[in-house]
């Protein structure tokens, strides 16, 4: 899901932070939408067994689950947000180019409250 979110990145960087655009934009456009559907299929995949073990647990979550959960949901709702202003709202279309790096941020964030977790205590 990092690769994803950075290869996200990059093509929203290359479609809009040049002045000139080095690729082509329209395979780069449809490149980022198949790209933000495995997004999508991945984050579903993986929340499915998340609240699976939520809910397995039935104990009060930990403050790192609780990060970790915020920053999924807020991902999530954020990336319907922006599909939404792409497709139906198109007078808030020019606040996708911000909805974009904040989702990928959050992204990061929600992916480094558990793997890099893992990652460090893996370490010690």
């Amino acid at each position: 899901m990092i690769a994803i979110a950075f290869v996200q990145m990059f093509i929203m960087f290359e479609l809009f932070g040049r002045g000139t655009v080095r690729y082509d934009a329209a395979k780069l456009k449809r490149f980022h939408r198949i790209n933000g559907m495995i997004f999508i299929l991945m984050y579903s995949f993986i929340a499915y067994f998340c609240l699976g073990y939520i809910i397995s647990t039935k104990q009060e979550l930990s403050p790192r689950v609780t990060f970790h959960a915020v920053f999924a949901l807020s991902v999530i709702i954020l990336l319907f947000l922006k599909i939404s202003f792409i497709r139906f709202y198109r007078q808030f279309y020019e606040k996708v180019l911000t909805l974009g790096p904040v989702i990928a941020l959050l992204s990061f964030g929600m992916m480094a409250t558990s793997g890099g977790y893992y990652f460090l205590v893996a370490l010690i």
